[in-house]
């Protein structure tokens, strides 16, 4: 960024910022859709380890946090970090001061007034790998975002709506303009590579909180950890089981909850 803020006010996990970030942003008056689509996405590409950039706006910035909240999410305010607005995402404010991070450029005690919400967005940009908008009218802020991740050469990412939709507008008008269409959380992962971390051993793993009874559901367990792992390497890692073996016990896994697929190639603990 050009105009990188002097200092930056945060609450909690600052330690986040050392993560790969993604900005999951859009509507404040936002379908039902709209708003289950952001929670999954931001679900999915949270698991997959991205920490969920967002505003915490009501409508898709709420969502977005909501998706992530099991692992990492970041709110950028306004206003001082003191300074929730709107009020009626206090609950949503508490949690995020439990286990993640709230920043501003502004300092503690600033009121959120309306020059200041373009401005933060700028920030959102920043701090991400790519930008994903989901519902964005013509004059939504979220465009603006998008501009400034285009100012310094993010991919912008567009989830399309329906065109009688003034909600959806704005990002349909991004699809035309180039940006990548998204439709799940593998659109964004086809584009921006993760960092990867070397595989552990299965004998040096840490051992899984749920426990099972037969030996390859537990050695599949140990192997994956928060961290997204392949399925390809799973295999070449059990490969004293049939391959049709441990993909029969991967669904097994994924029925019961014990693990979370944010792709086809990757797996999680749940």
């Amino acid at each position: 960024m050009h105009d990188v803020p002097p200092i930056i006010w945060a609450k909690e996990k600052i330690e986040l910022l050392n993560d790969p970030q993604l900005a999951i942003v859009g509507g404040r008056n936002a379908s039902f859709h709209g708003i289950k689509f952001a929670k999954d996405i931001s679900q999915a590409l949270s698991s997959a380890g991205f920490t969920v950039v967002s505003g915490l706006a009501r409508g898709i910035d709420k969502a977005a946090h909501q998706g992530a909240l099991h692992h990492r999410t970041i709110a950028v305010l306004a206003g001082g970090v003191d300074r929730l607005y709107p009020q009626e995402n206090a609950q949503l404010y508490e949690e995020l001061l439990q286990n993640h991070l709230v920043i501003s450029e502004m300092p503690p005690a600033t009121e959120p007034t309306a020059e200041l919400f373009p401005r933060r967005n700028r920030i959102i940009a920043g701090l991400s790998s790519g930008i994903c908008i989901i519902e964005a009218a013509f004059k939504s802020g979220s465009l603006l975002t998008a501009k400034y991740g285009l100012d310094i050469n993010l991919p912008i990412f567009a989830c399309p709506g329906h065109p009688y939709d003034p909600r959806t507008k704005g990002s349909n008008m991004l699809i035309k303009d180039g940006a990548f269409l998204l439709e799940n959380a593998q659109d964004v992962l086809d584009q921006i590579s993760l960092p990867q971390t070397p595989a552990m051993p299965i004998e040096q793993a840490p051992m899984a909180k749920i426990q099972c009874t037969d030996k390859l559901s537990q050695e599949i367990l140990n192997y994956v950890n928060h961290t997204p792992v392949k399925v390809d390497e799973l295999l070449k890692n059990l490969s004293h089981y049939s391959t049709e073996q441990v993909l029969i016990t991967l669904s097994e896994l994924e029925l019961k909850n014990a693990i979370f697929r944010p792709s086809a190639n990757l797996i999680v603990l749940a």
